[in-house]
């Protein structure tokens, strides 16, 4: 398992410090107990280790540690990248103890949690900013426009491979709902094609090795700019009504370490919550952090275009309600090969995170 550890530096650090000179932060959660993972020498802010990605729906919590909002509340954030296939090597990272927090999809760590896993929710992030992209010559073929009412978008993908994350991943997961709620078998209508790493999925798109993909915002883009493909559902853009009120990006830690470290999640809640709030009330001085940091390689125009496509989805605060939960329930229950309805909220969710 490939991890590296990386914080904003040099120009970088100046510029996101620039840009979040006007935020009034709000009040510290109290004096952190030193980490027995973080390291931290006398004087020094315990370390709080958060295993994450590149992508826009981790962008409010990537934004807490380039910012360094932690600091205010008596940690320093680090970022942990761990590679594979997301949010499932993550929770391995954790539960062996290589990271603190991790961040990933709400259903993937759900799974963890019924299947024995002993971790649990300590904030509720963001929905899914997820796209599925269509390569222009099966837009062409279906004789669908990519405007149509979306059952007749979603009929269309009948036939066609679809790039995706593997099984039993939150991409995964949300895809095959989706075109169940709208008549199709994910294992007999449409061919998934499974990627560990999604960040082949702009090549395959331009050289046809799959008609579509369904990734986060920022991914299939890449083909839509270099004008081989085009974005034929939105989840943050509202294309799917039903996913609305579903939180799919999650925080989450192992129980061990919520129980022995109240202090820094109390922190990471915090400092979670403030970049919430900026995200929501500063979107383009967030944009500039962002753009510095962990989209530096992302092309302008396709930073720009993944941007603008969901940075009206963010939300300020950071609890994950009942109301949250029950909405995992209604959408995934039926298809999921864990009785969702069989948890206890209480038993998922960290108290912190209740609302």
């Amino acid at each position: 398992m490939k991890i590296q550890r990386r914080r904003l530096s040099g120009a970088s650090a100046l510029g996101a410090v620039a840009a979040i000179a006007a935020l009034v932060l709000t009040g510290c959660a109290g004096s952190p107990s030193a980490s027995e993972t973080s390291g931290a020498a006398d004087g020094e802010l315990p370390v709080v280790q958060i295993g994450i990605t590149p992508s826009v729906n981790n962008a409010t919590m990537n934004l807490a540690v380039d910012a360094e909002f932690g600091d205010a509340h008596g940690v320093r954030l680090e970022r942990t990248t761990v590679g594979g296939a997301g949010s499932t090597n993550q929770v391995s990272a954790l539960l062996a103890g290589d990271i603190d927090v991790g961040v990933g999809g709400t259903n993937t760590i759900i799974d963890a949690i019924a299947q024995g896993s002993d971790i649990q929710i300590i904030a509720g992030m963001a929905p899914l900013l997820f796209s599925l992209t269509l390569t222009d010559d099966a837009a062409e073929a279906s004789g669908v426009s990519p405007d149509a009412p979306i059952e007749e978008r979603i009929q269309a993908l009948k036939g066609l491979k679809i790039a995706v994350s593997p099984s039993g991943s939150t991409g995964n997961t949300v895809l095959r709902t989706i075109l169940a709620d709208y008549g199709l078998d994910a294992d007999s209508d449409v061919t998934f094609v499974p990627l560990n790493d999604l960040g082949a999925v702009p090549a395959g798109l331009m050289q046809g090795t799959y008609d579509a993909s369904f990734a986060a915002v920022g991914t299939g883009e890449v083909a839509v700019a270099s004008g081989d493909a085009v974005t034929w559902v939105s989840l943050p853009q509202g294309d799917i009504p039903s996913f609305e009120p579903y939180v799919g990006i999650v925080a989450y830690s192992s129980k061990s370490y919520i129980e022995e470290h109240p202090d820094e999640i109390a922190a990471v809640f915090a400092a979670l919550n403030d970049a919430q709030q900026m995200t929501v009330n500063e979107p383009d001085g967030v944009a500039s952090i962002l753009k510095q940091s962990i989209f530096a390689e992302m092309d302008d125009s396709v930073f720009e275009a993944t941007w603008s496509q969901v940075q009206d989805s963010y939300t300020e605060g950071s609890q994950f309600t009942e109301e949250n939960w029950n909405t995992i329930v209604t959408l995934f229950d039926a298809t999921s090969e864990n009785d969702y309805a069989s948890l206890n909220y209480e038993d998922i969710v960290a108290e912190i995170a209740r609302g």
